[in-house]
């Protein structure tokens, strides 16, 4: 029957087609067979375009919203045109395709900061590494979906994301990939953070975006509805607890950054070294009749050697006297072994305190000892470098001591300075603390234990760039930092869970 209408409906067409001046070429009692080749190519082509078009749509969501992507908003919905065609009928190969290539096109936004710099192979891996992984997990989301459930299908794409988030933190570029720091610029959105880490941002991006595609795909209403229920309960969870935070004694604090000494910096050589520390003890000089009680500078400002180094913590010393500041300032530090220091100067004239960089960029700052310890002083400042803030299990680490406040030198790539100040702005809402970042190439921040920016600032190569504001202390304890990653361990054990029951299960 259903036959005997398909070749009715075929030769229809032909004579409309052949009516118009536009047809197939051959008749449909000599070709038949052709005429049904052709409406197979035509709706494999439908489907080919289909697919096209949401890798297009998705790629475009990634870009501007995953890594240095600035559109918070955006990320929610990013995942769903091609997890929507995962989801539903299209052959796996087609989708899984659609899925990586979305996700690889979308991360080549880092190249813009990072091409030039970073070795070749150092981009290329993550970018193609991460589409690879997404398109896995929505083909593991769809197995499970197909031999159980669809919600079981949306929470095995959740978990698998925050699985995998977490196992790369564990590699040498810590967090720095997580899909979580796209809504540090939402604070409402990140303070489950303080109870679960990072990963529970990275769970509730995929639930969502899962949910709202499977929905779509399977037509349940009831999976948009769960999706939009579970944003709207993280959101009012972040109102409350940042409507619940209470007073805390305020720092005034200062921060300095001039990208015009960078290549004097560089040069290993007294006089270069004495221009840059001449340099920012002007600036401070400069803001300190705001009297802030701490300034903090940005990294490796200069090269310090055993010949001029003591000349130059003299200098230090001395402009901490005078501005009644602790200054905190970060060094290429050249004695017996070369360490990527910090080093912090109090008001009362004593020797400076060192604080070593534990973490270093790979294949940029392979040269330097790893640091082997944290610091934070009497008052509950404690201080990290740049890439140290990466690592979510060493700034836990710290947390332990109960810090309050955070200094961080810091050394950006231009391109990438909102993405990687984001990092250490989630530390943050994870342990309780304020942060003071300053980074050369990069951003001044002030922000406090709940993820909001009091005050920002880019640098500049045209001059010194300052900031001076009065930032709240953190209360210094969260949960995360008593729980740490369970969540991830869990979100972990419920995919391999899911994915086992599915093995073992017939089709749904």
């Amino acid at each position: 029957m259903r036959a005997g209408c398909s070749q009715a409906l075929c030769f229809r067409l032909w004579r409309l087609s052949d009516a118009a001046g536009i047809g197939f070429g051959f008749s449909p009692e000599s070709h038949r067979s052709s005429i049904f080749l052709n409406a197979h190519w035509y709706q494999h082509g439908e489907k080919l375009m289909t697919a096209v078009l949401c890798t297009i749509l998705s790629a475009i969501g990634f870009y501007f919203s995953f890594a240095l992507g600035g559109q918070w908003w955006l990320a929610w919905l990013a995942p769903i045109p091609v997890l929507w065609l995962t989801f539903g009928k299209t052959d796996w190969r087609i989708a899984g395709l659609a899925c990586w290539v979305a996700v690889s096109l979308g991360l080549l936004n880092l190249l813009p900061a990072y091409a030039g710099v970073l070795p070749a192979i150092a981009l290329a891996i993550p970018i193609v590494a991460s589409g690879l992984f997404v398109a896995a997990f929505a083909l593991g989301a769809r197995f499970v979906a197909r031999r159980i459930s669809p919600l079981a299908g949306v929470f095995t794409f959740a978990s698998l994301w925050t699985a995998s988030d977490f196992l790369m933190s564990l590699g040498r570029n810590g967090t720095a990939a997580s899909p979580a720091y796209s809504q540090v610029g939402a604070p409402l959105l990140i303070q489950g953070a303080s109870v679960f880490g990072l990963w529970i941002v990275t769970f509730l991006l995929g639930f969502v975006a899962a949910g709202l595609a499977m929905s779509l795909a399977r037509r349940k209403a009831s999976l948009a509805l769960a999706a939009v229920l579970v944003f709207a309960a993280n959101a009012a969870f972040g109102f409350a607890r940042i409507a619940d935070a209470a007073p805390t004694q305020t720092v005034r604090i200062g921060l300095g950054g001039d990208d015009g000494v960078i290549r004097a910096g560089a040069h290993p050589d007294a006089q270069s070294a004495e221009t840059v520390v001449d340099t920012y003890a002007a600036a401070a000089h400069e803001f300190s009749a705001q009297q802030p009680a701490l300034i903090v500078l940005p990294e490796k400002v200069a090269i310090l050697t055993p010949e001029w180094r003591d000349a130059a913590i003299a200098r230090l010393s001395q402009l901490a006297r005078e501005t009644h500041a602790t200054i905190v300032i970060g060094f290429d530090d050249r004695g017996s072994e070369r360490l990527n220091d910090a080093l912090i100067f109090s008001p009362d004239g004593a020797a400076p305190a060192l604080y070593a960089k534990r973490h270093m960029v790979p294949g940029l700052e392979d040269a330097f000892a790893l640091g082997r310890a944290s610091f934070m002083l009497p008052d509950r400042m404690g201080v990290a470098i740049c890439k140290d803030m990466d690592f979510q299990a060493t700034i836990r680490g710290d947390a332990a001591r109960h810090p309050t406040l955070m200094a961080v030198p810091a050394w950006d790539f231009d391109g990438d300075r909102w993405w990687h100040a984001r990092l250490a702005i989630l530390r943050g809402v994870e342990n309780g603390f304020a942060i003071a970042r300053a980074a050369n190439d990069g951003l001044l921040t002030l922000s406090d234990a709940y993820g909001r920016v009091l005050l920002r600032k880019s640098t500049s190569r045209t001059g010194m760039v300052t900031l001076v504001g009065d930032l709240p202390r953190g209360p210094g304890d969260t949960i995360y930092r008593r729980i740490g990653d369970v969540f991830a361990w869990a979100a972990m054990a419920l995919a391999a869970l899911l994915l086992g029951f599915a093995f073992v299960r017939k089709k749904y």
